[in-house]
């Protein structure tokens, strides 16, 4: 049985390469990290801006690049899920598999496995390029890289397991469109709890810590804003009161949080196998 989804994970991340996917993406990882490049190097030797002022932009601009590259690395995750079995159910390769001695299920979880694979090698360069170069240029490095990238890749993970869910029941534009249009009504739930928990606003706030149980890329997301966050800013930041800002947060995930993202992962996953074994081919 291991051996069978490995094989299956194995022709997915070949697939994927033969579609070119992950050559657009590092394509658009070298532009992007290119530009930022350039960005924090006028940042850090600004001469309108004092030591302090810097000292503070730096990580903020830096949020807000990583806060760039979690939409990639979610909309690439939809990308390559989204038609990981729609696709091939309309157009009859599925069926060609399905009748050789192998289970739905070794199938699915074995395009998981594979495309899993890929996005947690896209987070890793994607993280490794993006602080390699503000190091180089500005000097700063975020408190905790390793989390961030495990946040970072986590997020996305959640979403290509929600998009090969939805990949067993829809098309693969479906899957897609549905898959990015939840991650950023995640994103915007967040914003508004963070509003309703400023203005003490109990019905905006609800909304909030609903929507990070429901679909918790936007928790995720929360993990890594504190990990970006050096000390003197989320001082700062606290002295002001900004806590309606959706790219600050004063505390990380709780343990029993991160327990039910986990247990989400393994809801969903299994979902998709029950949704993809009872599905005609």
């Amino acid at each position: 049985m291991t051996f069978r989804i490995l094989t299956i994970a194995s022709l997915t991340i070949r697939e994927a390469a033969r579609r070119r996917l992950v050559a657009a993406l590092a394509a658009i990882t070298v532009v992007m990290v290119g530009l930022s490049a350039w960005g924090f190097e006028r940042l850090s030797h600004s001469h309108s801006l004092t030591s302090g002022e810097s000292n503070l932009a730096v990580p903020q601009a830096l949020i807000l690049f990583m806060f760039m590259f979690s939409f990639v690395v979610a909309l690439s995750a939809s990308a390559m899920a989204s038609p990981a079995v729609a696709s091939e159910v309309e157009s009859g390769v599925l069926l060609t598999v399905g009748a050789r001695p192998i289970r739905r299920s070794e199938i699915l979880v074995g395009k998981w496995l594979g495309l899993a694979v890929l996005l947690a090698g896209y987070a890793i360069a994607v993280s490794a390029l993006e602080m390699g170069v503000v190091d180089a240029v500005s000097g700063y490095l975020p408190p905790s890289p390793v989390l961030i990238t495990v946040f970072l890749f986590s997020e996305g993970l959640l979403l290509l397991t929600l998009a090969l869910l939805l990949s067993t029941r829809l098309s693969s534009l479906a899957a897609g469109v549905i898959g990015i249009a939840l991650f950023g009504a995640a994103w915007l739930a967040g914003v508004v709890g963070s509003l309703g928990s400023t203005f003490n606003i109990n019905a905006m706030r609800t909304i909030g810590s609903v929507s990070r149980y429901v679909l918790p890329t936007d928790g995720l997301w929360h993990g890594a804003i504190y990990h970006l966050e050096p000390t003197s800013m989320m001082a700062e930041r606290l002295s002001e009161g900004r806590n309606a800002d959706p790219f600050f947060v004063h505390t990380g995930p709780s343990w029993y949080y991160l327990l039910w993202v986990s247990a989400w992962f393994v809801i969903v996953l299994v979902g998709s196998v029950i949704s993809f074994e009872r599905r005609e081919l």
